[in-house]
């Protein structure tokens, strides 16, 4: 798997803005985005009220205590002041949903907690109040909302009114219920607190600047961590993908051999849901491993990293699967699983086992060809010699009935050095496009005239009636005729169907598309351990078979580019399947009923019929 650092995107520097979702985040953090603004002003309303409520509920208790801070009149005006900052913050929380007035509602919020310290303070003591503390609470506000320059500014503000209430409470022009620092100094004329001033003016001014700080902190903490959390997601993304979109089944197991992770490709070639598989003990799913297949690399012994073994799927189908498995450790290098990546090789088997018949079939064709060429021209002579003996010489009885016998044996042998000289070296002869549907019509109305067919015998013909090949139609012709054949002596009861199936299929590396036919027979079918031998020559389950039928076919299917396969349920029957490079035609399907409305016509030729 890859690393976050691989797949994070660069780095954000100091000073740098970042992107992000619904607007621009700065780095200095002066700003606040659209998602993040609602959430701010919504904690600065709650700390608003529950500020005030707190300041009215002390106030009370001084007044209990005959602290003589404040008066039962400035309870009333500071109930005034409670009401007013929970109706302004009603209206504001209405506001806060309305998204073009965010901007200047921040504003609102600051200028409004400004005045609102400001008057408090008057009715609690003004310059002397126990409660001057609740400028550092605006300015805090003030850099959550306005950022850095609305921080100064407030602070630079506070000040000012601070200073204002000090100056006029000192000049006789404000009077507040107490001020002991206005009343120090009326008592002595010409001192004025500079040094308060100053050390107010400062404090103001020092939590704006460590606020501002502080804020800049997190936003850039905040903008670290959303560029980690993007990195991450990315990465998480990236590697669901990979494991998604492998074409390879890949396994993931704890230290007891329990499956935790099964992705798509090892659901499909199982043929298991991830439900069925997770949790589930490895063996339940592939079947038994070899020893030590999970063991680290230092401990496998013999076993070679990669190896094959066969899987049986539910659905009955046999897998050849390649796989390899290695050890899961974390960062200090300790096992906690494994990992086991498989793939179906089936395919490939079946591609390897094909190349291998066809070389052996090769082998086989020129020792053929070469026999055939020697035992054929001997056998000339001698059927040639023979025919002139039988006309010559004047036979009777059993020596009449043995020169027949020599002369149909002959013939016969003949016809078998003719099998063996097609299949040894079949000339793929001249290539012609022709329709299919004529050429199978032909050869069925032959097989309905072979010894073998019986009444009990019904074939069907489906394919569209224009479908074009480009082959030898000769050789075409023999391919049906060998595989019809062998679909009806597959029959010996005489009962059953056959079926002819032609269609043209679409790749997207050919623009022609492949001619796939199929001959589905109902007979008695091909035992297992047959179905690797059935092309070989000379390999027949019939006594009076010669075994070379299956492969000429084979060979010829194979001198015109294409290739053939065939499957088999014992009892039930057996489909050949045949695909031949293709042709572009135009499509015109069978007429489907002579009747206006009707579904499908059927065409009765003695005793096949055509779908």
């Amino acid at each position: 798997m890859l690393s976050a650092e691989e797949t994070r995107g660069p780095r954000v520097l100091a000073g740098q803005p970042l992107a992000i979702a619904g607007g621009t985040c700065a780095s200095r953090g002066d700003f606040l985005d659209r998602e993040s603004l609602p959430r701010v002003l919504r904690w600065c309303l709650l700390g608003r009220l529950a500020l005030v409520s707190f300041l009215f509920l002390f106030s009370l208790g001084l007044h209990a205590r005959n602290e003589g801070i404040p008066s039962p009149s400035d309870i009333g005006a500071l109930f005034k002041l409670l009401v007013a900052a929970w109706g302004f913050s009603v209206l504001s929380v209405a506001a806060v949903r309305i998204e073009a007035t965010r901007p200047l509602l921040r504003t609102l919020q600051v200028g409004w907690d400004l005045l609102f310290a400001v008057a408090w303070i008057y009715c609690t003591g003004g310059s002397g109040s126990l409660f001057v503390f609740l400028y550092l609470f605006v300015i805090m506000e003030a850099t959550a909302l306005l950022g850095t320059r609305g921080s100064i500014l407030t602070a630079l503000l506070c000040g000012f009114f601070y200073w204002a209430e000090l100056h006029l409470e000192i000049h006789g022009d404000l009077w507040p219920r107490a001020a002991p620092i206005a009343a120090s100094i009326v008592s002595h004329p010409g001192t004025y607190p500079v040094g308060l001033l100053v050390f107010i003016l400062a404090s103001m001014l020092s939590t704006a600047w460590l606020t501002t700080t502080l804020r800049q902190r997190i936003s850039q903490a905040g903008v670290m961590l959303r560029e980690q959390s993007a990195g991450l997601r990315n990465l998480m993304n990236l590697n669901d993908a990979i494991v998604r979109c492998i074409r390879s089944g890949l396994v993931t197991l704890d230290m007891e051999g329990r499956v935790t992770s099964f992705n798509e490709a090892a659901a499909g070639i199982t043929g298991l849901e991830p439900g069925q598989a997770i949790g589930e003990k490895l063996e339940r799913i592939l079947g038994v491993l070899p020893p030590d297949a999970l063991a680290s690399d230092e401990d496998r012994g013999s076993l070679p990293v990669r190896w094959e073994q066969l899987f049986h799927r539910r659905d009955g189908r046999t897998l050849t699967l390649g796989l390899s498995a290695s050890v899961l450790q974390d960062h200090r290098g300790n096992p906690f699983g494994h990992l086991l990546i498989f793939q179906d090789l089936t395919s490939y088997k079946q591609m390897e086992e094909e190349l291998r018949r066809a070389e052996k079939l090769a082998a086989i064709g020129e020792l053929a060809a070469g026999l055939a060429h020697e035992i054929r021209n001997p056998l000339a002579s001698l059927y040639g010699s023979i025919q002139l003996l039988q006309g010559e010489l004047e036979l009777g009885g059993s020596n009449k009935r043995l020169m027949q016998i020599i002369l149909q044996e002959s013939e016969r042998l003949n016809e078998l050095i003719g099998d063996f000289l097609l299949f040894a070296a079949p000339r793929p002869g001249s290539k012609e496009e022709f329709p299919l549907f004529p050429l199978v019509e032909e050869t069925l109305a032959l097989l309905e005239k072979h010894p073998s067919f019986r009444e009990g015998i019904r074939v069907s013909l489906h394919m569209d009636r224009s479908l074009k090949l480009v082959a030898s139609r000769k050789q075409m012709q023999q391919i049906f005729w060998n595989l019809l054949l062998n679909a009806l002596q597959a029959m010996p009861d005489g009962k059953g169907e056959i079926r002819v199936e032609a269609e043209r299929t679409a790749r997207r590396d050919d623009p022609a598309g492949w001619v796939t036919i199929r001959i589905r027979d109902t007979g008695r079918g091909i035992q297992a351990e047959n179905l690797d031998r059935i092309f070989d020559p000379f390999f027949t389950t019939r006594e009076e078979g010669t075994g070379l039928g299956l492969s000429v076919v084979y060979r010829i299917v194979e001198s015109h580019g294409g290739r053939i396969r065939v499957s088999s349920d014992p009892g039930r029957g057996t489909v050949f399947q045949i695909d031949l490079p293709g042709q572009q035609s135009s499509v015109e399907h069978c007429e489907c009923s002579e009747k206006a409305g009707a579904g499908r016509r059927q065409q009765h030729t003695g005793d096949f019929q055509c779908l």
